[in-house]
């Protein structure tokens, strides 16, 4: 039947320099601008910017994290092809290097005006060693 909805997703996670994650799930949840986003498969297809913050992925009832640094993702009924600025793997995070990142991104945002154009990268250095920090006290 042609119109049976899709019973999987095919996620694609890809930044500039490699391809992080290529596999079949049962649902996604993104990160993106406006809240998050939950997919499953057959959903309407959707563009989405996305920020930083952790992407969740289910395969039956294993239930995977990345961390992503902000980019795009396309939704189809069948495929969620996510392009991100960076996405990092839990196997790929250290803790001690998460937390000493969002102890100086705070410094220096302390010393900065909000209209100051450092302040927004400093920010998203600060958003990024939170949410490292958050995914390894989840696994």
């Amino acid at each position: 039947m042609a119109d049976q909805l899709p019973t999987k997703i095919r996620l694609t996670v890809v930044t500039r320099e490699r391809k992080i994650i290529e596999t079949e799930v049962d649902e996604v949840v993104l990160p993106a601008t406006d809240g998050e986003i939950g997919v499953l498969p057959g959903h309407t297809p959707l563009l989405a910017m996305l920020k930083v913050g952790i992407m969740r992925y289910r395969a039956g009832s294993n239930v995977s994290l990345v961390v992503l640094s902000w980019g795009f993702a396309e939704v189809l009924p069948e495929r969620v092809i996510v392009m991100a600025e960076t996405a990092r793997l839990p196997a790929e995070i250290d803790p001690a290097a998460a937390e000493v990142m969002r102890r100086e991104a705070e410094r220096e945002l302390a010393d900065l005006s909000s209209h100051d154009p450092q302040f927004a990268i400093v920010e998203a250095r600060l958003e990024e060693s939170v949410a490292m920090i958050t995914l390894r006290r989840e696994m």
